[in-house]
């Protein structure tokens, strides 16, 4: 495997880990910031739908990222042991197109298409 892809891959995923980090610590201030009211008595029931909706898309966003974040962990992890560009199935080689496509593949793209 070319050391060259393998360090694109990595700016790739350091990159993205930064952007994550930093839409992880924008979306705890934004729910920190966010003041509603102490009663939800006079709130019309819409309201409170819409925000509801609100809370949880933003739950569901952070759970992509923290598992998104994860991956990527886990393929520099790979890269320090020397195993980055090799399937997590077979062993066999990933194709350099491909790591660079999905920097955080396990599978080569044999394994990748049994997984779905």
């Amino acid at each position: 495997m070319d050391q060259e892809i393998i360090d694109r891959c990595r700016n790739i995923l350091t990159e993205r880990k930064e952007e994550i980090i930093q839409k992880n610590e924008e979306s705890a201030l934004a729910l920190d910031e966010e003041v509603g009211e102490l009663t939800t008595f006079n709130n019309h029931p819409a309201d409170l739908g819409t925000e509801l909706y609100e809370r949880e898309r933003d739950f569901t966003l952070e759970s992509y990222r923290e598992q998104e974040l994860e991956e990527i962990n886990r393929a520099l992890e790979a890269m320090d042991e020397g195993t980055y560009h090799l399937c997590v199935e077979c062993g066999k080689q990933i194709e350099e197109e491909r790591l660079l496509a999905v920097p955080t593949t396990r599978y080569c793209i044999q394994h990748a298409e049994r997984r779905n």
